[in-house]
C-alpha cells in the first residue's frame, strides 16, 4: 500500500489520470488484421457499489454507538485494447441493430482472417496427433480393472489361507488335548521325578525289551498314519524344568529310514495360545523340508508360577501344505477370472468410448469452422445427442449468436473507464496542491483511496488574514464515486462558510444546514476541524462525530485526546447538530505534535480482520512524535502496510500532522 505523502520540505502534486481517447466515428474505423495485438485477458467492469446504510457504516457507528464492519472493495483495472500505432480502437456506432451486426461481423472477420484460420488448422492437427479421448478411456479402465482384479485376489487369498489355517489348528488343538490323556500314562511313573532318578526310568522304559515301550510307540505310529496331514507324534520329558523339553520319551517316527535332523521339533513361530483354557500353544515350523504347524500341550503342573517352564509335552506336528495347495488353486481361478473381466471392460470402454466421442469430433469441427471467422455457422450435435455434450454444443451456439453482445458491452466497459479517468482527475484537483509553507510549523500529510476515488478529504483554509488558518479532515459514509460526489460538495460548502469565520463551530453548523438538505438518506460526513492562530499558537477546535485529534505534549511526553462534542454532518438538518456541536481551545506549545486522521488509519485489517486500533497509533505517536512530520508520516505509513500484510485495504486513508518546532 503506497500512500502519497506531502510536507513542506518536498511538495506533491497528484497527477490525474489522463482521460481515455474519445470514440472514433465510422470514418476512423480499421479492420484488424493477423498482426494486430488484441488484449485476451477477460474484461471486468464493475458499477460503483451503493453507498452503505447509517447501521452499517463504521463512521455512523462512531456517532451513534453501532459496531463498525469491516469493508472490503476489489480493485479494478479495466483493460485498454491497443492497435500496433498505440491508437486505442473502439467499435464504430452504428444507428440500427442491422448496421451494428454488420458492423461486428465484418470486424470479427477481419480479426480471424490470418491468426484465428491458423488456430483452426492447430486445433485439427492438434486431433491427429494427440490420443484419442476412447483409447484414455480404455486404459483407465484396464488399470481400474486390473487394480480391483488386484485387491479382490489377495483380500481372497488372504481370507482364504485365514480360514484353512484356522480349520488346521483346530483339528491340531483336538489331536493334541486327546494325546493329553495318552501323555499322562506314559509319564505317570515319571511325575515327580527328576535328574538321575528321571533319566533312570526314561532309560528303563526306553528299553526295546520293555513291551510297553513298543505298545506305547506303535499307537503313535497309527495316530500318524491314520491322518495324512499329521507329521509326526512324540512325548517329551526333561530331568529339570525347561521351555522346551527336547528329549524324546517315545515318538512315532522312532526308527524310520527319514533323518532326525530333517524332522525337527524346534519352536518356530507362535500363532495361538491358551486355546480353550487348556494351556496347549501352536507354532510354525519347518519339519522335513515342508511348513508345518507344532501343537503342544504341558503334562505336568508348570513349577511355582512360571508359566513358560514345563517338565513334559505332548506334542503333535501337522502339515500346513494344503493352505499353499488351495491357495494356488484359487490364484489361478482368479488370474482366468480376472483376464475375462479386463477384457470385457476394456471392449465394453472402446465401445462407449466411440461412442461419447463421436459428438466431441463433430463439436470440434464446428468450433474449426467459428474459429476461422464464421460467426453464423451453428452446431448440428444438439440434435444428435441430449446429454451433456449437446448441453455443451446448444452452449457453443449461444456463444456465437452472444458474440455481437459481447462487444457492445466492450464499448461500455471502454467509457465506464474513460469515465472513471475523468472521475480521478476531478477528485485529485479537489485536494491542496501543495501544503501551506508556515514558518515554525513542520506540516506533512498522507493519502490514499481505497478505491479508484474516495470520500475522505483533508484542506488548509485561509480564515481572513494571514494570522488564522483552518486544518480540515473529513470522512464521508461510502467509497467510490458517491462518495467523492458527497466530498466534493461538503468541500465547496465548507470553504464558503470558512470565510471570514473565526467559529470553527459555526463552520461547521452551517455547513451542516446545507449539505443535510441535499445528501442522500443514509450518507453522512464526519469531520474535524481547526482554526489555528500561527502567532499565538491558540487552536479552537469542533468535531462532527469525527476521530479525535491527537495531541503530543513534549513538555510532559503524554498523548493528549481532543475530540469536542458533536454529530456527523447529514444526520439532522439544523436543531439537533447546532444543540449538540461543541468547540474546544488548546493552546500549542513548543515541540507539541498534533495529528488528524480517518478512521482508516485505526480500522486498518489484516488477514485475519483484527483492526490496528487507536492503542496502536498512541504507541505510535509516543515513540515517533519528535522525528520530523514527513518521516513520522512515511513511518506511520509502513506500520499500517506491515499490519495490513497481504490483506485489502478496506477504507480510504487521510493522515495529516503538524509540529510547533
Amino acid at each position: 500500500m503506497a500512500l502519497s505523502r506531502r510536507s513542506t520540505k518536498t511538495g506533491h502534486k497528484p497527477a490525474p489520470a489522463a482521460p481515455a481517447a474519445p470514440a472514433a466515428d465510422d470514418s476512423e474505423v480499421e479492420e484488424v488484421s493477423s498482426a494486430d495485438e488484441i488484449s485476451s485477458e477477460p474484461e471486468e467492469v464493475m458499477a460503483p457499489a451503493p453507498a452503505p446504510a447509517h447501521g452499517n457504516n463504521p463512521r455512523a457507528a462512531r456517532a451513534s454507538g453501532a459496531t463498525a464492519q469491516p469493508r472490503t472493495t476489489p480493485s479494478m483495472r479495466p483493460p485498454k485494447r491497443k492497435s500496433p500505432s498505440g491508437r486505442r480502437k473502439e467499435t464504430p456506432s452504428h444507428g440500427g441493430e442491422d448496421g451494428g451486426s454488420e458492423g461486428l461481423t465484418r470486424s470479427a472477420r477481419s480479426t480471424t482472417r490470418g491468426g484465428a484460420g491458423r488456430e483452426g488448422e492447430s486445433i485439427g492437427a492438434l486431433r491427429r496427433r494427440g490420443w484419442s479421448l476412447a483409447m484414455k478411456f480404455s486404459i483407465f479402465t484396464l488399470l481400474v480393472s486390473v487394480l480391483i482384479t488386484m485387491l479382490f485376489g489377495v483380500f481372497s487369498i488372504r481370507d482364504l489361507r485365514a480360514h484353512m489355517l484356522e480349520e488346521i489348528i483346530r483339528s491340531g488343538y483336538q489331536d493334541v488335548l486327546v494325546l493329553n490323556a495318552f501323555g499322562q500314562h506314559v509319564v505317570k511313573d515319571m511325575i515327580g521325578k527328576r535328574d538321575a532318578e528321571f533319566s533312570s526310568l526314561v532309560g528303563r522304559y526306553r528299553d526295546p525289551a520293555n513291551p510297553e515301550y513298543k505298545k506305547d510307540r506303535d499307537y503313535l505310529r497309527r495316530i500318524r498314519d491314520g491322518d495324512p496331514r499329521i507329521q509326526d507324534v512324540a512325548i517329551f520329558g526333561s530331568a529339570s524344568a525347561s521351555n522346551d523339553p527336547a528329549s524324546p520319551i517315545v515318538r512315532a517316527s522312532d526308527g524310520d529310514a527319514t533323518p532326525s535332523t530333517a524332522n525337527s521339533f524346534t519352536h518356530g513361530q507362535l500363532v495361538q495360545t491358551n486355546y480353550a483354557d487348556k494351556g496347549a500353544n501352536v507354532y510354525w515350523i519347518e519339519y522335513g523340508g515342508k511348513s508345518c504347524l507344532l501343537f503342544r500341550v504341558p503334562l505336568e503342573p508348570a513349577p511355582g508360577t512360571d508359566s513358560e517352564k514345563m517338565y513334559s509335552s505332548a506334542s503333535i506336528v501337522l502339515s500346513a501344505s494344503a493352505i499353499d495347495e488351495e491357495v494356488g488353486k484359487l490364484t489361478k481361478n482368479l488370474v482366468m477370472v480376472g483376464l475375462l473381466f479386463v477384457g470385457a471392460g476394456v471392449g465394453l470402454s472402446m465401445a462407449m468410448g466411440f461412442r461419447i466421442t463421436q459428438p466431441i469430433n463433430g463439436l470440434v469441427e464446428d468450433i474449426n469452422i467459428v474459429s476461422q471467422g464464421d460467426l453464423d455457422h451453428e452446431s448440428t450435435v444438439p440434435s444428435e445427442t441430449q446429454d451433456e455434450i449437446g448441453l455443451l454444443a446448444m452452449a457453443f451456439n449461444r456463444m456465437t449468436r452472444n458474440l455481437r453482445e459481447a462487444r457492445e458491452k466492450e464499448r461500455d466497459s471502454e467509457r465506464i473507464a474513460s469515465e472513471l479517468n475523468t472521475a480521478q482527475a476531478i477528485h485529485a484537483k479537489l485536494m491542496p496542491e501543495k501544503l501551506p509553507n508556515l514558518p515554525g510549523i513542520d506540516i506533512s500529510t498522507a493519502y490514499h483511496c481505497a478505491k479508484e476515488v474516495g470520500g475522505d478529504y483533508y484542506d488548509f483554509i485561509p480564515v481572513g488574514d494571514a494570522e488564522h488558518l483552518a486544518f480540515v479532515v473529513a470522512d464521508v459514509a461510502g467509497k467510490g464515486i458517491p462518495g467523492s460526489m458527497v466530498m466534493g460538495q461538503m468541500r465547496t460548502v465548507l470553504r464558503m462558510m470558512a470565510v471570514n469565520n473565526m467559529s470553527a463551530m459555526d463552520v461547521l453548523s452551517k455547513t451542516n444546514f446545507h449539505v443535510a438538505r441535499d445528501i442522500k438518506r443514509g450518507m453522512f460526513v464526519t469531520a474535524m476541524y481547526a482554526i489555528l492562530n500561527l502567532r499565538t499558537r491558540d487552536m479552537t477546535v469542533a468535531s462532527a462525530g469525527h476521530n479525535p485529534m491527537l495531541i503530543w505534549r513534549a513538555a510532559t511526553n503524554t498523548i493528549e485526546k481532543v475530540r469536542p462534542n458533536g454529530i456527523a454532518l447529514g444526520f439532522d438538518k439544523g436543531p439537533v447538530f447546532n444543540r449538540t456541536i461543541r468547540e474546544q481551545k488548546v493552546r500549542l506549545l513548543h515541540g507539541d505534535r498534533v495529528v488528524l486522521y480517518t478512521d482508516g488509519v485505526v480500522e486498518a485489517m489484516n488477514e485475519d480482520r483484527d483492526e490496528w486500533g487507536d492503542e496502536a497509533l498512541d504507541a505510535f505517536t509516543l515513540k515517533y512524535a519528535t522525528a520530523p512530520s514527513n518521516e513520522y508520516v512515511r513511518l506511520l505509513v509502513k506500520a499500517l502496510e506491515d499490519h495490513k500484510g497481504r490483506a485489502e485495504q478496506h477504507d480510504d486513508i487521510t493522515i495529516t500532522t503538524f509540529r510547533i518546532v
